[in-house]
């Protein structure tokens, strides 16, 4: 049986405990780093999964003290990577949720700390692990489409709020949506076209979610509670949706932007552009991608779980449609399988590196929409 040990034990850890219950993973929680234990102890108390599990005051404490034969860390994005460098630095088996660092500074360290370790460690991406980008892949690399010569991406966010309503919207924290959403979708496309983009122009703006409500505005608090189309009451009680947060989405302090995209152009000069919204709503959603090669083309989207190809030369147009998990499209249960392959001592499929790349070219992304020049992805 596998101890692990969770610093941050939030939203994204309890989902990654249920794909481990779901392949039944031989595991048990042996250590808990949350400053909310008071809030979440109580919750957990009847779960054979955590049978024993000790609390600590801090991720140090625990690298000192547990027996561990793997780590997860689940904290806030600005932590990811200073907490991730310790547990390199202890050599025990990493999952590490995404983004794995949210400014240069970090990924630079990240990058020194994880030298010959980054096989250990498995970076939550499940969209590259996902059945349908396993089966882009394969079509990829079986020359079907000829050469790849263009990537169009979009991702159109049908819960757009929860990035206004709450945490998120604090760059300081995410490192904004480039690197909050956005890294995703760029690793699942760098592990389909196995090329690593050169430069990036990109812009964003914010044309939605702005307003002149007072900072610091909570939804409960505004006389427009019931008829604001974006407060938690109509969010979840109007739309019957999931509502994280509650923080005004048109006051002063919103933070992010609501519009973004990039263009993205490897050595080989393939280019990739990739758009992502934050405004759309329910059937509007779509997220995934068109890969154009010489000989074919192939698309996909991950809310219609279909793939079609259409060859040039035969006027032929294949079909496929994958049933899967709606969680992350079937890909956590994959990155759960995976963490277990690590802890037996196998490399990771979606490893540091895969991380730092997404995170490169993010961090580009970002610089570029703010200084609106092309910049050159500095790996």
């Amino acid at each position: 049986m596998k101890r692990l040990g969770f610093i941050g034990y939030g939203l994204r850890s309890e989902t990654m405990m249920k794909a481990f219950r779901a392949i039944e993973a031989d595991i048990t929680v042996s250590a808990i780093v949350d400053p909310r234990q008071e809030e979440i102890a109580p919750l957990l108390k009847n779960d054979p999964l955590f049978d024993g599990v000790r609390w600590y005051e801090s991720a140090d404490d625990m690298l000192d003290q547990a027996e561990l034969d793997g780590i997860f860390i689940g904290t806030r994005c600005s932590l990811h990577s200073k907490l991730a460098c310790k547990v390199l630095a202890a050599d025990i088996p990493l999952f590490l949720e995404k983004p794995v660092c949210i400014n240069y500074e970090q990924y630079r360290s990240l990058k020194e700390a994880s030298r010959g370790k980054e096989s250990s460690v498995v970076v939550s991406f499940p969209l590259r692990l996902s059945p349908i980008v396993t089966e882009m892949r394969k079509i990829a690399s079986s020359g079907i489409l000829g050469k790849i010569t263009m990537v169009q991406a979009i991702n159109n966010v049908p819960y757009g709020s929860v990035y206004y309503h709450s945490w998120y919207r604090n760059p300081a924290e995410t490192g904004g949506l480039f690197m909050q959403k956005a890294t995703h979708d760029v690793d699942y496309i760098l592990s389909v076209i196995g090329e690593l983009p050169v430069t990036v122009y990109a812009t964003s703006s914010k044309i939605y979610y702005q307003g002149t409500h007072k900072a610091g505005l909570k939804c409960p608090d505004c006389p427009e509670l019931r008829t604001c189309v974006e407060s938690s009451y109509y969010v979840r009680d109007i739309l019957k949706e999931d509502v994280t947060g509650d923080s005004c989405c048109f006051a002063v302090d919103t933070g992010n932007d609501d519009c973004y995209a990039a263009i993205f152009r490897t050595e080989q000069g393939m280019i990739i552009t990739y758009s992502q919204n934050f405004i759309i709503k329910k059937s509007a959603a779509r997220r995934g991608a068109r890969f154009i090669g010489t000989e074919a083309s192939a698309e996909f989207d991950f809310y219609t779980n279909q793939i079609r190809i259409d060859h040039y030369r035969t006027a032929e147009t294949e079909s496929r449609i994958f049933n899967v998990p709606t969680q992350h499209f079937g890909g956590d249960e994959k990155l759960a399988i995976e963490f277990m392959n690590v802890l037996d001592g196998k490399k990771s499929e979606s490893d540091l590196n895969a991380g730092l790349n997404s995170a490169a070219c993010c961090l580009a992304a970002s610089q570029s929409s703010k200084t609106h020049n092309e910049i050159h992805i500095p790996y």
